[in-house]
């Protein structure tokens, strides 16, 4: 396993090999010995705290399952490991986590973290006790303290450290400097075989001594790196044709031999069943919640009625007999007669959901390649599967039954694996070899998701027929005669019949249709829309491929469950219409592009987020459903009133404002894409351009639920920002927008211009914070306009020319959003690139920066100067009462003086933070969750 501590560049270092392990009686683990003088400057506390340090960084990438019950079990497992190793006076702990790997490592002072994908992967207790022990081996040996102690003197020039906030210091140093010495984070990458064969043989004795089976591991590195019991040898190291793994599996067998007869000795495993029965239930495990704790808790507000997010798919069961609803964070389950819920599962991630072709269970993957099936009869899970593919899938489909997985692989091979063992049965090498034309044609896939039902544009096509038994994958590659000429299609496919477990010829006017947008017509017909030339668009047989009838589709198909129609997007201003097969005549269309047929039934959503349920025949209304609460999935809009009374929401298609002192919803409007608060209560937000009705800053009152003012935009770069309304636009008619640019703020009630402001050079990256009335600038500091912006500034001048490189640094100026007059100007320097700006605002003397390595920075303006850095991404300030609220982990707000930086207080949500706010004086902390719950907390601790 990869265990390494991966910063920037590449792996730590280690300083010392397995020849120099003096080697022990019986089966207690080989001493390694103390490193030479100088190379740990780390004491068993220090490195504890440069772990914790790390972890704060690296736990917000990964969801640490927060159960004692389930974790339990592994803890024993570790804790009986540590028994068989040297002492090391370090703490060892142990956390289970969703990682899309199967994959275990290990941080500094002993932290050990373990996916339950791998959890999976193993076939006893005695493999995954393996994984511990070399992952314990790598601290035992000081490995982990050794090579943070290269870093620390090599990039920091660092020889000693001090307390933990120093330690902590240091390591945001090391952070911010990656970039400056990459070859000193290569170091590591050289010495890491041996590092592994240490490690190794550590754990091997290890496991002896704490009475595990040390063959397991050895057994384990094979299948999952499927060397076959290839070892290599001398000729094939001499020549260089020997894997790593090949020879780190070569060297645990020899390992294994230098261990005394009794340790490697048969065993029992009395364990197996008890295992068993703990891997199922990490598995299974479906709660992603975590543990709340609060205090200080002012008001608690369960919004209702809450936000419906989008229905994003709806699809009758083969039987007709249910209905599946999937929206952003989950999968609802109705029945058809009578019209009504079943039962709801929570899955944020996964891919579109489908019924089993029985129509007995619901089936979803994620990106991850978990699988699960879910039965209807029960509303429970049935199964989970933990699939492991080593390359994974830039792209996956399921089939209907959750028997096989199709995946493209990251290095393009197209391949088919059995859900239940992640078998390989079929692959197709370099099915897709893409040109420029099909990544630019992906760009554009991408910049136009969510048109269609697929999760994410698509490299290549990849379905299933709805009976399971055949699977389909298409692509088209582009090429160009010339630089000017006209593009060429090739289009290919590939049919796998899963039954026979053969191929199935496929004719070439059958790879071009497929090639395409197509959709399922049953198991023996398909309608596809052209590639080559829309007007020859076609219902086909499959898989003969014989063209039953040809026309013109503009639009992208996609299939109804059952009856002689076909599902088209969009049509003319509508998101989807439903056209008879036979005249081709669109005879439903719905705003929003969720709908299903099921012969003369359909399923659509309604814009209040309601289901209705129709006949086809006069589009008879049959019912409404009321979709249960769902989590918030991602908010283009979100805002609270300073007086926390009012809240505004929105997702993609609606927006909601509620009352937070009556817990009550006072208005429920189309999607809006900015909000903002004035004092007095009033609501500023930008609605987007629908269907006829053009965009429009709107002024609304919550109290009346009445739009009191509302204004047409029709510049295409002017955004709203509160009470004002920014546009940046080119200074000559046929100019651009990268330099010569000029900058308009104007208020967004009265559209009077407030001020403008020419920029001859590179133009900014603007940031505009309407709370706090400032608006950022942003250049690369190496720029003309840059400089040209400090030339008059004395001290920001000469702090310019003392930066050594300037290569990926940043000059920031705040100014006033109501004037327009400079507030201040600010350089952040970033180690060559180190780290990039994701996020700032300015409030009061203070510029808080969000960057791309999990950080908060804060910078005093007035002293230009950083006055601290913590880890996490979302963050509020108040300057009034001198407090940062930061959230570090998902869930977890800690609260700090701004003045000291030390943690002032921490809050525990059982639910991601979608927004957090200070009111004015910083007594009051506002949070509002993705369980669509606000909270009001207070923060001057008694």
């Amino acid at each position: 396993m990869n265990n390494r501590l991966l910063l920037a560049a590449g792996l730590l270092a280690l300083s010392f090999s397995v020849s120099g392990l003096a080697q022990p009686p019986a089966c207690q683990p080989p001493i390694p010995p103390a490193p030479p003088a100088g190379q740990n400057i780390f004491t068993p506390q220090q490195e504890m705290d440069l772990g914790d340090a790390i972890a704060e960084q690296l736990q917000r990438n990964y969801r640490v399952i927060d159960d004692d019950a389930l974790n339990a079990d592994l803890r024993r497992i570790g804790a009986r490991v540590v028994q068989g190793l040297p002492d090391t006076g370090l703490r060892f702990r142990f956390f289970l986590i969703d990682a899309p790997d199967p994959n275990a490592f290990i941080l500094p002072g002993g932290r050990v973290y373990v996916s339950r994908k791998l959890v999976a992967f193993v076939r006893s207790e005695d493999e995954l006790a393996g994984i511990l022990a070399h992952e314990l081996g790598h601290v035992a040996s000081r490995q982990t303290a050794v090579d943070m102690s290269y870093l620390f003197r090599e990039v920091l020039g660092v020889t000693s450290v001090g307390d933990r906030r120093d330690i902590f210091d240091k390591y945001h140093q090391l952070v911010e400097n990656t970039a400056r010495k990459p070859k000193a984070f290569e170091h590591g990458a050289r010495l890491e075989e041996k590092e592994q064969l240490v490690a190794d043989q550590l754990g091997l004795y290890a496991l002896a001594g704490a009475g595990y089976d040390p063959q397991a591991l050895a057994a384990f590195w094979e299948r999952f790196t499927e060397t076959k019991g290839k070892g290599g040898g001398w000729l094939s190291d001499l020549f260089g044709t020997s894997k790593p793994e090949e020879k780190r599996q070569r060297e645990m067998r020899r390992a294994l031999t230098t261990l005394p007869p009794a340790c490697v000795a048969p065993r029992a495993d009395a364990t197996a069943t008890a295992f068993q029965q703990w891997q199922a239930a990490v598995v299974n495990y479906a709660a992603t919640a975590r543990k709340e704790a609060l205090h200080g808790v002012v008001a608690r507000t369960v919004l209702e009625p809450p936000l419906r997010g989008d229905v994003t798919y709806l699809r009758f069961s083969p039987d007709g007999n249910y209905i599946l609803a999937q929206d952003d964070t989950g999968i609802n389950v109705l029945t058809r007669e009578p019209f009504a819920l079943r039962f709801r599962i929570d899955a944020p991630e996964a891919h579109t959901a489908q019924f089993t072709p029985d129509s007995q269970a619901v089936v979803f993957h994620t990106s991850a390649l978990r699988v699960e099936t879910w039965s209807v009869a029960e509303g429970k899970q049935r199964e989970a599967h933990e699939m492991v593919v080593r390359e994974g899938c830039l792209q996956s489909a399921l089939a209907p039954d959750a028997r096989t997985l199709a995946c493209l692989g990251a290095n393009l091979d197209l391949a088919l694996y059995d859900v239940a063992t992640s078998a390989q049965i079929f692959q197709k090498k370099n099915f897709y070899k893409p040109t420029l034309f099909d990544l630019l044609r992906l760009r554009w896939g991408t910049m136009h998701a969510g048109q269609v039902d697929d999760d994410d544009p698509d490299w290549v096509s990849l379905s299933f027929s709805p009976d399971a038994r055949y699977f389909v994958a298409g692509v088209r590659n582009f090429s160009d005669n010339n630089f000017w000429g006209t593009l060429q299609a090739r289009a290919s496919a590939i049919i796998f019949d899963l039954n026979a477990r053969a191929s199935v010829n496929v004719p070439d006017s059958l790879k071009v249709l497929l090639a395409g947008q197509y959709a399922f017509l049953g198991a023996d017909r398909i309608v596809a829309r052209n590639p080559q030339d829309y007007r020859k668009s076609a219902l086909a047989s499959f898989p003969a491929g014989q063209v039953l009838e040809q026309f013109s589709l503009w639009g992208l198909p996609s299939s109804v469950t059952r009856g002689d129609y076909f599902i088209v997007r969009p049509v003319k201003q509508y998101a989807a219409g439903v056209a008879e097969l036979g005249s081709k005549n669109v005879i439903i269309a719905n705003r929003l592009a969720a709908i299903d047929v099921y012969d003369q039934f359909f399923v659509a959503e309604q814009l209040n987020g309601e289901l209705s349920l129709y006949r086809v025949a006069k589009t008879e209304k049959i019912g409404n459903v009321v979709l249960p609460r769902n989590p918030l999935g991602r908010l283009y809009a979100s805002a609270v009133s300073p007086d926390m009374r009012w809240l505004a929401v929105s997702e993609r298609t609606r927006g909601a404002v509620w009352d937070l002192t009556k817990g009550a919803r006072v208005l429920h409007v189309r999607g809006f894409r900015s909000a903002h608060f004035t004092p007095d209560g009033a609501l500023y937000a930008d609605f987007p351009k629908s269907e006829e009705t053009e965009r429009t800053l709107a002024k609304l009152d919550p109290a009346t639920g009445h739009a009191v003012a509302a204004t047409q935009v029709t510049e295409r770069n002017a955004t709203l920002h509160g009470p004002y309304v920014v546009t940046l636009r080119p200074t000559k008619a046929d100019g651009g927008y990268e330099q010569d640019v000029t900058l308009e703020l104007r208020d967004s009630a009265t559209q009077a211009q407030l001020w403008t402001r020419a920029f001859p050079n590179e133009a900014p990256v603007v940031w505009v914070d309407a709370a706090d009335n400032t608006v950022v600038l942003l250049w690369s500091a190496a720029t003309a306009a840059a400089k040209a912006a400090v030339a008059n500034e004395p001290n920001l001048k000469q702090q310019l020319a003392a930066m050594k490189e300037k290569e990926g640094d940043y000059f920031l100026q705040v100014l006033d959003a109501k004037t327009g007059q400079a507030r201040g100007g600010l350089l952040v320097e970033t180690g060559k690139g180190s780290f990039r700006i994701a996020n700032v605002f300015a409030a009061g003397d203070w510029v808080v920066v969000a960057d791309t390595t999990n950080r908060v920075l804060i910078y005093s303006l007035a002293r230009g100067v950083q006055q601290g850095r913590v880890f996490g991404a979302r963050a509020a300030l108040s300057p009034a009462a001198g407090l940062l609220a930061v959230e570090n982990e998902s869930g977890q707000l800690t609260v700090y003086e701004l003045a000291t930086m030390t943690t002032r207080d921490e809050f525990n949500f059982d639910a991601p933070v979608k927004l957090v706010r200070f009111n004015a004086d910083g007594t009051r902390l506002f949070a509002l969750t993705a369980n669509q719950t606000a909270y009001v907390l207070a923060t001057n601790k008694q």
